[in-house]
């Protein structure tokens, strides 16, 4: 070794070391940050806490390093240490101040924070969240609010002689779909009666009330019968029950078929859905609603009555929301501020990171799967005590769900297991459209030709219910 290379391999090393110091200074503050609630045992055991020590030792062995390199540079009178520690401060800042005006640059304001890259950058902003819906319902705005209603049983429903902004959705006097406005349906009617509960899926988001599956239904039955759609956009499984109780057991119905998606069972375990998600198309529902839990085996209800939206978004924090802790997509950490939010640069680890928190079992999947089971088992013998034959429809509600099978199961199906009931099942009829077709364009609902095919599948089913039934 010669003396000239001395001085460049001990630049080299100090370098190196205090990058990778800085580094594990930088990962053990991450780490900490994504402990969240957990005990220090629990964390030490965790990934993040093996991460952590790991860090923690080389930050140790770097510390060392450092420290002799400073004690060697001072005994022989070089400003070699202070000059690479300059050095190495300079290359840092440039490094931190880039990134740091970069994110900054590039975050855009949404209605519930900021948003980097499409992600929303932690912590969320629940007065920016307040504020939008405030607007949203003092201009009356959104397509949504032109033909829904708040309902203090199902914290939305389907309003009395409505006309959507869009013109493509009209309700009855009864606050049921109907195909123009002005119908009201007679209580009393020759025909057989059918009434569908549900989701978008049974509504018919996105299509005209004639290609809906539910008026193919109708037509491809006979005129001896009479499907009422009571479906409503962006029901939960257990509002779609609640509907059934208060708005479709007074028609008695001959038959009933419920339907719902796989996402119908995880709204289920909210109350703030619209509030808890940036999803594109929750913006427009700016209510809140029930959700059951099982306690020894029974449904019971909370957040009775749902807080009406303008008593929502009244609240000045977050925290002051009823039932908060039962909302499955509540997230405490997502909403808390930290000094170090200050950055957006840590920001940016920090959502790309998130903490740990403690999982109720109200709101764990094993609830999920639970509570679901119990709201389809209590729909059946609600309808079978009514003297009206239950139909469960489950609708598959993406091509890679249609193309199948998924493992895991999708949680929809994993819930019919767990209930132990029996089900139609479309998805061969809906495989049957060429996959480009299956869907809106630039949507999430069924083209007009998967609701064709929802209605040739359900006519067979509900011509078998009907034959099965005693009476």
């Amino acid at each position: 070794m010669t003396p000239n290379n001395h001085p460049r391999e001990q630049t080299g090393l100090l370098l190196t070391c205090l990058f990778l110091w800085e580094l594990s200074i930088a990962v053990m503050a991450v780490a900490i940050s994504m402990n969240g609630d957990r005990s220090w045992a629990l964390f030490i055991t965790s990934q993040a806490g093996w991460v952590f020590l790991l860090a923690l030792g080389i930050g140790g062995l770097t510390t060392a390093v450092i420290i002799r390199q400073y004690v060697t540079s001072r005994r022989v009178g070089s400003s070699h240490f202070r000059l690479t520690v300059t050095m190495n401060l300079i290359m840092v800042l440039v490094v931190l101040l880039t990134g740091e005006v970069t994110v900054r640059l590039g975050t855009t304001i949404v209605r519930d924070g900021e948003e980097w890259r499409w992600r929303v950058l932690l912590p969320r902003n629940w007065e920016q969240v307040a504020a939008f819906y405030r607007q949203l319902l003092t201009s009356g705005g959104g397509r949504r609010l032109s033909y829904l209603t708040y309902d203090d049983v199902m914290g939305w429903t389907l309003g009395p002689n409505r006309k959507s902004a869009n013109g493509l959705y009209y309700s009855s006097a009864e606050g049921i779909r109907a195909s123009r406005e002005g119908v009201s349906f007679a209580k009393a009617s020759a025909k057989t009666r059918i009434a569908l509960v549900g989701d978008s899926f049974t509504f018919g988001d996105n299509v005209p009330y004639e290609e809906s599956w539910g008026y193919l239904l109708e037509k491809a039955l006979g005129p001896e019968f009479e499907v009422l759609n009571f479906g409503v956009s962006g029901y939960a499984v257990d509002q779609a029950y609640l509907r059934y109780e208060k708005d479709v057991r007074p028609w008695h119905p001959k038959l009933v078929i419920f339907g719902f998606i796989s996402d119908d069972v995880e709204r289920s375990m909210r109350l703030y859905h619209s509030a808890m998600t940036s999803r594109e198309g929750w913006s427009e529902f700016p209510f809140a609603k029930p959700r059951f839990i099982l306690r020894e085996g029974t449904l019971t209800r909370l957040n009775v009555p749902p807080l009406t939206p303008e008593a929502l978004y009244s609240k000045k924090s977050i925290d002051e929301l009823p039932a908060l802790q039962y909302d499955r997509g509540y997230r405490p950490g997502d909403w808390q501020v930290s000094w170090m939010h200050r950055s957006y640069l840590a920001r940016v680890l920090l959502t790309l990171l998130p903490h740990w928190e403690t999982v109720s079992l109200d709101i764990s999947d094993e609830a999920l799967l639970s509570v679901n089971a119990a709201i389809l088992q209590a729909f059946i013998k609600s309808a079978q005590s009514e003297g009206s034959i239950p139909l469960v429809v489950y609708f598959p509600e993406n091509n890679a769900e249609l193309e199948g099978p998924l493992s895991p199961l999708p949680m929809g199906r994993q819930v019919l297991q767990k209930a132990g009931t029996s089900y139609a099942d479309p998805t061969s009829c809906v495989q049957s459209v060429p996959p480009a077709e299956r869907f809106i364009q630039g949507g999430w609902h069924y083209s007009p030709q998967s609701n064709a095919q929802v209605a040739r599948c359900l006519r067979n089913a509900v011509r078998e219910a009907l034959a099965l039934s005693p009476h």
